[in-house]
């Protein structure tokens, strides 16, 4: 793929003090034993790190575990899923707490002559991500409507991302508890979306961790563009 293609990183640096919600764990990611402090008489040296951290800090992959208790864990996830089409849907238009319905999403894939049977994965740009770093970042959001994740897992559309915090808002938290319902995928915190084309399918590379019954994994998300 190397040279006839241009990759756009869509994740965010994990760090120490990377922003999280209140609830989950802070992260934490420093040297445990350095160069100096491992030297040797051979004039080997050596760096290990330590990390802790929340499955669901920075840009992860929500498993059905996470809201379902009888839902798979994220190391169930297909390994099919981690590479395929996508497309992009620009709605930093709207305003935090707006909708992004049933109808929007069908009328942007028509208008750009894309079958939605193609696509296994549709990332939303929610404006978010110019707010990363700021307080107001965990409050903004907009609400990608049930009916519509229902509609894209109908058509084989099992994963789908925002560069916000959240794909939907208190207390009911319907799009999350669609997980009950049937098997799906999202990601938060994406970034970069506004690098990405509007009016054509790319590729994406989207691999989370096998952790073990996880609810989440941190994930490296990768756009593959074709040069033209």
């Amino acid at each position: 793929m190397q040279g006839k293609y241009d990759f756009i990183d869509l994740s965010r640096p994990i760090h120490t003090g990377m922003p999280v919600f209140p609830a989950i764990t802070k992260t934490f990611l420093g040297v445990y034993r350095g160069h100096k402090e491992a030297f040797s008489s051979a004039n080997f040296t050596v760096q290990t790190n330590i990390l802790m951290m929340s499955d669901h800090a920075g840009t992860h992959i929500d498993a059905p575990i996470h809201f379902n208790p009888d839902g798979t864990g994220i190391d169930q996830f297909p390994v099919d899923l981690a590479f395929g089409p996508a497309v992009m849907q620009d709605f930093s238009f709207k305003k935090s707490g707006d909708v992004v319905t049933l109808q929007e999403v069908k009328d942007k894939l028509e208008g750009i002559g894309v079958n939605p049977k193609d696509p296994k994965y549709i990332l939303f740009r929610t404006g978010a991500a110019e707010l990363y770093h700021t307080d107001k970042y965990m409050s903004y959001f907009l609400e990608i409507r049930v009916e519509a994740v229902e509609w894209m897992v109908n058509q084989g559309i099992l994963v789908f991302g925002v560069d916000a915090s959240t794909v939907d808002r208190d207390p009911d938290r319907s799009t999350h508890m669609f997980m009950r319902k049937k098997v799906c995928y999202h990601i938060e915190n994406l970034a970069n979306l506004d690098k990405l084309p509007q009016d054509r399918i790319f590729t994406l590379i989207c691999a989370p961790l096998p952790l073990k019954d996880s609810s989440a994994s941190p994930v490296r998300v990768v756009a593959a563009l074709p040069r033209k």
